[in-house]
């Protein structure tokens, strides 16, 4: 191999000419990760009581079927019946605690709200870019430590949820970044009509 065919391509994909195009870069980047944690929070928390739900379900059933059998002569069947239903309701709650479905929600659910914080200031910030001169003016900088921070500390979104959201945001990004164009006018063309 060649130097030139280990070589990488540097190009960035989104190279903003000024802060206003940064900003709503960074606010369409946040809204779509708000919108993958909310889902994923969503699902965990489904998972959580189907699992949750059935093994307690399935452990009422065997509780149950245990007291009934001590009164009477059960067959083969009934006893190997609550077996399988013993141990199908051992490995549902044992799958529950592995999968710590409840901590996984709470994680995404706080994700979600801290970019929800995040939108908020990032709106505040559009409506005052003419204050910005610069991406390394102190509001900027801490918007961008925010958000990468925030995709540091964020649970991995699983991917069928993340292209999910990328296909949603494909069909309505242009919609929501014409939306927010109208909502973000600089003070120029505000002048101007």
């Amino acid at each position: 191999m060649t130097t030139s065919s280990l070589e990488i391509d540097t190009q960035k994909m989104f190279e903003p000419d000024n802060v206003e195009q940064l900003l709503r870069g960074w606010l369409l980047h946040a809204h779509k990760g708000r919108h993958r944690h909310d889902r994923a929070a969503r699902r965990c928390d489904r998972e959580r009581l189907w699992v949750g739900g059935i093994a307690a379900a399935l452990s009422g059933v065997v509780g149950t079927s245990v007291f009934a059998a001590l009164g009477t002569d059960t067959s083969v069947n009934a006893k190997l019946a609550v077996a399988m239903i013993s141990i199908v309701s051992a490995i549902l709650t044992g799958l529950n605690g592995f999968l710590n479905l409840s901590e996984r929600t709470e994680r995404h659910r706080a994700a979600g709200v801290r970019y929800k914080t995040v939108i908020r200031e990032l709106e505040r910030l559009l409506s005052a870019t003419d204050d910005l001169v610069s991406k390394t003016d102190p509001p900027i900088l801490d918007v961008q430590k925010r958000l990468d921070d925030l995709e540091e500390t964020a649970p991995v979104v699983p991917e069928r949820i993340f292209d999910q959201v990328e296909d949603e945001w494909k069909r309505r990004g242009a919609e929501f970044v014409g939306k927010a164009a109208d909502l973000y006018h600089s003070k120029a063309e505000a002048s101007d009509r």
